[in-house]
């Protein structure tokens, strides 16, 4: 049987960065990634629905909503639109209904400060300059500037973009430093070997190891591991665990619940008529994170919000079919909607996204088979937090003349994120958790899990950053005392 000291499943930030770490402390590194390998030559300005389906998985939950997940070497660092922000203070005490703090309390602001640090540098993570912010990202600004509410420049991994519009498929140009850029190389520089289209189906203890058991193609494969980490993302890594339940009998009982959104949803906004200075604004052109963040409203309601691009005409089809709006057309086919798309495309429309501190309302559930099952069921407590949303994007439309709509009707709720969080969650006790502070799975000191899943609850900002920091502590545990 195939032996290394570290197998990982999953090329994203919470597997790549292990990769190297464990690659520099001298181990031998496997990493099994199920999505192929791509380098940046090989990323198209296409939305050809075969290429996208090539870079991005679609998911499709239980209310039919289309979950966006990563499906390359790479992970989401290939899809993700490039914001990139440390933990806001007030994320750190989230509490529960019980008044359970969400964040362990060995895990501070002060403790992720190193590790967020080193992040930053290798991925070059930096705010961006006035002068590279598109004109979706001015005109955002200034909307949210007419409400009353301080909107700043977004903090991201991008240098010298060229603004080409379509970051969320592969950066061609180099220009986004996603991790093929970074700690992947780093890592195989190391030794660290990453083999693609390796499909994880469950792994089995073996002593204080653990042996994978995975497909390349149609040829069964095992290899073991002293050290596993699981990193496939909110989605799949409750998922594998959930496949070895039968050999892994004293799993926590919270695997694969809670899963959180984020607290994201998407909206249109639409310009008035004479709002000045349009001719030369396109929605379709520019960075897909237009490179601004609004933090006015985090405290006091606890979410943020940040403009978007690369917005397509078929983006009203959904969004009309949840409005009741008497100004708006009442179907998304025929003559009315046909005139209404060209009195307002490309000059006077722009998409934009909020983040929030809501609950999970998801479950990634066990399945009779190797597919990955997610349950989503919308709860009283997250229609309030949507409906406080809308009240203050009502206040906003109406300070600044504009009209709000929501991007998706609430019943495909997360079809319009790549945030799957906290089904795995890191916890204080096994009680109310899957993961410890130490990034182990309760019980099994030698399996360890630092990606998206872990993140304990939403977060507000984009979770990249996050996922990082928190893989690098990690990775000091595993060198101290494994």
């Amino acid at each position: 049987m195939e032996k290394a000291d570290v197998v990982i499943i999953g090329s994203g930030y919470g597997g790549s960065i292990p990769a190297y770490r464990m690659a520099k402390d001298g181990r031998k590194v496997v990493v099994l990634e199920r999505g192929k390998r791509m380098e940046t030559s090989d990323f198209q300005h296409s939305d050809d629905p075969k290429y996208v389906n090539s870079v991005l998985e679609l998911l499709v939950a239980s209310n039919n909503a289309a979950l966006r997940v990563g499906r390359l070497v790479g992970g989401a660092s290939i899809n993700m639109d490039g914001g990139c922000f440390r933990l806001p203070a007030h994320s750190y005490t989230a509490k529960d209904k019980s008044g359970r703090p969400y964040w362990p309390e060995s895990i501070t602001k002060e403790v992720l400060a190193p590790y967020y640090d080193e992040a930053e540098k290798v991925m070059k993570i930096r705010q961006m300059e006035w002068n590279e912010i598109p004109k979706s990202g001015g005109l955002f600004a200034d909307i949210f500037a007419k409400a009353g509410h301080k909107v700043d420049r977004a903090r991201m991994n991008y240098t010298d973009c060229i603004h080409c519009g379509y970051c969320s498929v592969g950066c061609r140009f180099a220009k986004k430093q996603s991790l093929i850029l970074n700690y992947i190389p780093m890592a195989e520089k190391l030794g660290a070997e990453f083999r693609s289209e390796c499909f994880v189906d469950h792994m089995k203890p073996d002593g204080t190891g653990f042996v994978v058991h995975y497909k390349k193609g149609e040829e069964a494969k095992e290899i073991r591991g002293d050290l596993v980490f699981l990193a496939a993302g909110g989605l799949h890594s409750p998922a594998v665990l959930h496949r070895s339940s039968n050999y892994l009998d004293k799993l926590p009982l919270h695997v694969g619940k809670h899963l959180n959104f984020n607290g994201e949803s998407a909206y249109i906004m639409i310009l008035p008529e004479d709002y000045g200075g349009l001719d030369e604004y396109f929605c379709y052109m520019g960075m897909e994170n237009a490179g601004m963040m609004c933090f006015s409203p985090f405290e006091d309601e606890g979410f943020t919000f940040h403009p978007g691009g690369g917005m397509e005409p078929t983006m009203f089809a959904a969004a009309l079919s949840g409005t009741d709006d008497p100004e708006l057309p009442k179907r998304t086919w025929g003559l009315e909607f046909k005139r209404f798309v060209e009195k307002v495309y490309p000059h006077r429309v722009f998409a934009f996204s909020s983040l929030g501190l809501a609950e999970g309302i998801s479950e990634v559930e066990k399945s009779n088979n190797s597919d990955t099952k997610v349950s989503i069921n919308m709860t009283p407590a997250y229609e309030a937090y949507l409906d406080r949303m809308d009240l203050f994007l009502d206040d906003v439309a109406k300070k600044s003349g504009c009209k709000i709509i929501s991007a998706m009707p609430r019943r495909l709720h997360g079809m319009t994120t790549a945030h799957h969080l906290s089904s795995n969650r890191m916890g204080s006790s096994k009680d109310n958790s899957v993961v410890s502070p130490d990034g182990y799975v309760w019980n099994y000191p030698n399996l360890f899990c630092c990606d998206a899943s872990a993140l304990p609850y939403a977060l507000g900002v984009n979770p990249a950053l996050t996922i990082s920091a928190n893989a690098l502590r990690v990775c000091d545990y595993v060198q101290k005392n494994r």
